[in-house]
This record gives C-alpha cells, structure tokens and sequence, in this order.
C-alpha cells in the first residue's frame, strides 16, 4: 500500500500544465455575439443543454423583454422556451443554468434564472457581455513551491511526464488550428422546428454528471452531495449560503484528470468543492470557449466568492426529473477537465488544462465494537478561509456513514497533518467522550486546529494533507477523580510529596494511583495540590491573553498547539506563590519586575519548566479523566529553623 506522502503525491493535483498570466487578456468567443440592445420581443433561436448522457441538443426560445437591471448583469433577457425537449422536461430544468441562447446565429447569451412553482417554460438569460467580463478579474492562482518538489527517481520521472504532456498539447493545437472546425451552434440558420426534439450528437456518450438547481434572482447555486450524512449536508449548505441539496453527484471513485480538455458550448460541467468518496459540487451548463481554452458558464454565481481555484468536471447527465418546484438533472461527475478561476455574479469561468492543488483528507475509521474497519479518502478545494470548516464537516459526515448512528460514545482521535514547511509532518491524539453526539464532539478540536494551521500569519501551507484516525465505541470510557490523599498537612521546600489518587472507571472498581510531586525551594506558607483531568481549569497561554509575549514563527505555532492538553490525562500540580529571602511570608521577590514569571511565560515554556522542577505531572490514560480535587497544604520556608513536622499545629 502506498504511504500517505505517496498518495498526497500522487492525487493532490501537481499538474500545473501552464502558468496563469498576470493579467488576463480580454475573452474572445468563438461564435458572433449580439448585443441586448439589438433584441426584440418575438425574436426567435434556440439553445444547447445535454438531458442525457454527454449529449449536446437544441431546444427552441423566444425572446419575450430585455429586462434592464441595477447592478450587475446590467440587464437580464426574458424567453419563453418550447417544444418537445422542453415538454418532455417540464421546462426549464435545474442545471440548464448556462445553456447557450443563439438568435440569428448568434449568443447573446446564457439561461441564467428561473422561479419556483411557476411557469417554467420562462426563464432570463444573463446576456453575454456581462459573462464575459468575468474573466477581466486578476486570478489567483494557487502556486506549488519547490520545497514540495518531488525527490530522486520520482521528480525524474514527473519533469519527463510534463515535457510529454507539453508536446501532446502543441500537437493537438497544431490539429485543431488546421482543421479549423467550427464549434456547435456557430453555423447555420435557425429552424427551431427541425431542432426540436433531434438529440444531435455533438460530444462522446460516455460522460457524467451531477444536478443545480436554477435559481431565483440573487440566490446562488444549490450543491449535491453525496457520501456523508444529511446533517453534515445541512451545516455545509449553511457553511457556503445555499438552500438545501438536490439529488446526484455520486461517482464509483476518485474523479480523474483528462489532459488537453477541449469544452463545447452546450456540454454539461460540475464545479467541485469535494471529490473522492465524498462527492460535493453544482453542475451547469458551458456557455462559450475561447481559442485559449478559457470558458464561461452558468449564467449565476456558483458560490459568488470571487477569483478562486475550483476543479470543474465534465459531467454525464442520468436524466431530466420534472417537478412542480423546479425540474432537476440527475447526473455524476466524470473527469476533471480544468479550474474555475472566478465566481461572480454574472457567472463562473475559468481554463481547460490547469489544474490546482487541493486538499487530501484522509479517514481511518475504527468501531471497536464490531471490530470494523474502514478508509475513506476526498480532495478538496484549496480554500483557506472555508476549508476547516469545510473539512471537519466532511469528515464528521463520513463518520456518520460510517458508525450508522448518532448518540453517546467515546472517541480516539489521531490527527496528522502534512505539506509545506511541515517536515515529517505534524501530529496530536487526544480523546473524547460524548453523552449526546460524539461524533461532533470530537471533531470540534480538529476544526479548531485545522482553522489555526490554515489561516496562519506565516506561511502557506499548500498542498496539505490531512489524516485523521478515528476509533469510537459506544462504551463510556470515563474514568472519574474521587479522591486526594497526602500523609501529612505540612512540608518543608525541595520536599517530595506522595499524592494518594483515587481514580473509577465508568461503573466499575475504584482504583488507587500513587505520585510524587516536589515542593519548590520557593514556595509560600500555603500551597494548593490539584489533580484534574486534562483540559479542566487548563494551563493556557497567560502571556499571549494579557499580551506579554506573541508566537512569532511557524514552528513556534506547532509547539505551542501540541503543549496543549488531552482529555486522557492525569494531571497533578502544586500551586503556589513565592516568598521573599528574608523568611517566612507571603512576599513576593523583589525581582523588579511587576509581572510573574509564570504570566510572561508561553504555554510550552511554563510546561517544560514546571514539569523539570516537579511541580507538575502528567499521567496519559487510556480513559477521559473527569474530574477535579484540590487540597491545601502549608509550606515552612528554607529561613525557618523549625522542622516542618514540629510546627503542623502552627503558633
């Protein structure tokens, strides 16, 4: 089996076949465009969607108003669509979102809206000029740095893989620009009646797809999602503000790559925010291709972020459900062709043959119950504002698959992170139990981390890999503090303490544990010993809350998030404040310092001193400890000559 380096390799997208230009050059079409000035109510052409497999047909539209509209798109077209395809769908469907529209010959172009629970033979186009001025937006691609670079044999064979891709993809332009073919829809006139109803075939049958639904005026794309539960579904949806799923989406594995991707106005594209054993994304409709293998579609915003880095796959298109809502695709992505580029009002666009690096997430999941195993394996678009959220929903989702239950149970959960200025890579196991949902509760920390890592000040982290092991059982795996016993109520300093530790395991025999811990040289006439459970009343990070101290580096950030605490610990302290030299009291040092040390102190750095001076300890269980006891203990100071045992009575 590969190691996880290896299928961060191998699956994270390192195909980067050409750089992206600065600024990108104006969008030229490949078919005549009219203007909406030039339209008048009763003009009729057609348009080009896929309602079944891969494809391309014609249906008949008439222009009914050019709508003018504040704002961007500048002005929307009303049409009234008809004839068989039409009659056989219901109307316009959920995923004919940026179908071309052709009057005279010409696009003018693209169905971009539609209304619930109305005629849905009416729709408006989003007329081209606005589609196309989306791709005058400054990109923002997403760069691979060399430290990633492949090492040895493998980066040898990588280098000669891209110069014969290279090579391939200058052929074939050679190819095209000599045959000069003339795409679907640029020629001929109009003969809507001939159109109607001929499923011309204009693409390969072997294609797939998934469903978006076509929306209301200002309301954004509505995701598949296929492969984690319905909750997950919900708090994704909420997560990019989009209303509720449509059916589809599924794929029988990883979604490949196709090299040298050409695009056809009319064909049937999915944009993908997950993909693997996780399916999630929107499917529309391509509706114009440049020379340079940039493209427009959709006629809306997919989530309306902007420039952005999303794969875009052709699709294959299962069927045509008509609904009294909304008529809806049915479909499945089939091979990842390029990357959408931007996301804005008017539409999405973006190029064949770039691909980005994503996100790998990884799920080893365990039910120690019924000894069941199982891996589960997605990518993810690399967005580092969403994509811990994302993320821990996704994985959260995959687990309720898994476990087939939501409720109470205990979780192990083993997280690895891997990728740029990661090294060998970046690991924490800590565990949880849940008496309601454990499943979300023990992937909040992770969401937490993966937030912190993502949108670090330092650097970025891409490609990251993300490996998460996950063992549950339904059994509380609780084991609760009962009890606190020292010998004696009065020490002398340097003094080792035995700390008797009752400790019960959920419903079972209490049990003793027996520890040490040191009395400092320092320590005040009263002292508090604490036994807790990690993660109640926790050490925290005292001089980054008051503002002492500020993590300054990338690795500094790691230290001070593995210092942090687990739930399967046992932590034994002894608290105290510091007297003067000149004898027993409650003096603090004159160091001139108005600030403790402890207060100026990071998390990792008070750990590692009090844990080398003994006045700290930390047990790892194999329970979550729940609990906490204190008890107060006096302590002579070093300038008392009396004997620590002589003065328990005190004066």
């Amino acid at each position: 089996m590969k190691t996880f380096n290896r299928v961060l390799l191998g699956l994270v997208f390192l195909l980067t076949v050409f750089a992206l230009p600065g600024l990108p050059a104006p969008f030229l079409p490949e078919v005549p465009v009219l203007s909406p000035s030039a339209l008048r109510p009763g003009m009729k052409g057609y348009a080009l969607t896929v309602v079944s497999g891969g494809n391309i047909i014609r249906f008949s539209v008439e222009v009914v108003s050019v709508v003018p509209q504040k704002g961007s798109p500048r002005n929307l077209i009303l049409v009234k669509a008809s004839g068989p395809v039409i009659d056989k769908t219901g109307g316009i469907a959920a995923g004919m979102s940026g179908s071309p529209v052709y009057i005279n010959g010409k696009l003018i172009g693209a169905i971009g809206y539609g209304w619930n629970f109305s005629d849905h033979t009416l729709g408006f186009v989003t007329p081209y000029e606005d589609m196309a001025s989306i791709l005058s937006w400054p990109e923002k691609p997403v760069e691979l740095p060399t430290i990633f670079a492949l090492r040895g044999e493998e980066e040898q064979k990588d280098e000669e893989e891209k110069e014969r891709l290279k090579k391939e993809e200058a052929q074939k332009e050679e190819e095209a620009e000599g045959e000069g073919q003339d795409p679907p829809g640029e020629t001929g006139e109009d003969d809507p009646d001939e159109e109607e109803g001929s499923e011309e075939l204009l693409l390969e049958e072997d294609r797939s797809a998934s469903s978006v639904p076509l929306l209301r005026r200002e309301e954004r794309t509505a995701l598949f999602m296929d492969g984690i539960s319905s909750r997950s579904a919900r708090a994704i949806s909420s997560l990019v503000g989009q209303r509720g799923t449509v059916p589809g989406g599924g794929s029988p594995g990883d979604v490949p790559i196709e090299m040298n991707a050409r695009l056809h106005p009319g064909e049937a594209i999915t944009v993908l925010l997950a993909w693997g054993d996780v399916s999630i994304g929107s499917t529309g409709t391509v509706t114009a291709v440049g020379k340079d293998g940039r493209f427009i579609g959709f006629g809306h915003p997919f989530l309306g972020r902007g420039a952005v880095n999303f794969p875009v796959a052709r699709s294959h298109i299962h069927s045509v459900i008509p609904s009294i809502e909304s008529p809806f695709k049915i479909g499945s992505p089939l091979k990842i062709v390029g990357t959408v580029t931007q996301d804005r009002a008017e539409g999405i666009g973006g190029r064949t043959g770039y691909f980005t690096p994503s996100f790998r997430g990884l799920l080893d999941f365990t039910d120690s119950d019924r000894g069941f195993q199982q891996r589960k394996g997605f990518s993810m678009v690399p967005d580092q504002f969403m994509g811990a959220k994302l993320a821990s929903a996704i994985y959260t989702g995959l687990l309720d698959e898994l476990w087939g239950r939501t409720g109470q149970g205990t979780a192990t959960v083993s997280l690895t992170l891997e990728g740029r200025g990661l090294g060998t890579g970046w690991k924490r196991t800590n565990m949880f139990f849940s008496a309601s949902d454990i499943a979300a509760a023990a992937l909040q920390e992770t969401a937490e981390l993966l937030d912190i890592v993502l949108l670090n000040p330092f650097a970025e982290v891409y490609p990251l890999g993300v490996s998460l092991g996950v063992t549950l059982t339904e059994e509380p795996r609780v084991m609760y503090i009962e009890g606190l016993t020292v010998k004696k109520d009065t020490f002398a300093p340097g003094e080792k303490i035995d700390v008797e530790v009752l400790l019960r395991p959920y419903r079972k025999k209490q049990v003793k544990k027996n520890f040490q811990i040191t009395v400092p040289s320092d320590a005040g006439e009263y002292c508090e010993i604490l036994v807790r459970g990690g993660g109640i009343e926790p050490l925290d990070q005292t001089a980054l809350n008051q503002g002492w101290k500020t993590i300054g580096t990338f690795r500094q950030m790691f230290t001070e998030l593995s210092a942090l605490e687990t739930g399967n610990e046992l932590i034994l302290e002894f608290n105290y404040d510091s007297v003067g030299k000149k004898g027993p009291g409650k003096e603090r040092k004159d160091s001139g310092d108005p600030v403790s040390k402890e207060e100026q102190e990071l998390l990792s750095e008070r750990k590692a001193r009090r844990l080398k001076d003994g006045t700290l300890q930390i047990f790892k269980s194999e329970f979550v400890v729940d609990g906490l006891l204190r008890k107060i203990v006096t302590v002579k100071p070093s300038g008392d000559k009396n004997s620590a045992a002589g003065e328990e009575s005190g004066e």
